[in-house]
């Protein structure tokens, strides 16, 4: 587990969406793995279309490499509150 991606709680009590969440946003190919075998790669996959706190780009790269359309995700599907200047 890595503990450096739950700073605000303790990650034994963090909920396997939780952990699924950090990891998308965060998390290393290698935690990803690690959370796809702990979990299920059905509750990853809910996780990436039904959550909404996740990057649009970290969406975009795991619905490309998994086969699955991106704007079937909320985070493709939501407004945004607002969008960062570039």
């Amino acid at each position: 587990m890595r503990e450096e991606l739950f700073w605000d709680r303790n990650s034994d009590r963090a909920s396997p969406e939780v952990v699924i969440e950090r990891a998308i946003n965060f998390g290393g190919l290698d935690f990803i793995e690690e959370v796809q075998e702990k979990y299920g790669m059905e509750t990853f996959i809910q996780v990436l279309i039904h959550h909404r706190n996740l990057s649009r780009k970290a969406v975009n790269y795991w619905c490309l490499r998994l086969g699955l359309d991106r704007n079937s995700t909320r985070a493709f599907q939501d407004n945004r509150i607002w969008e960062p200047v570039r």
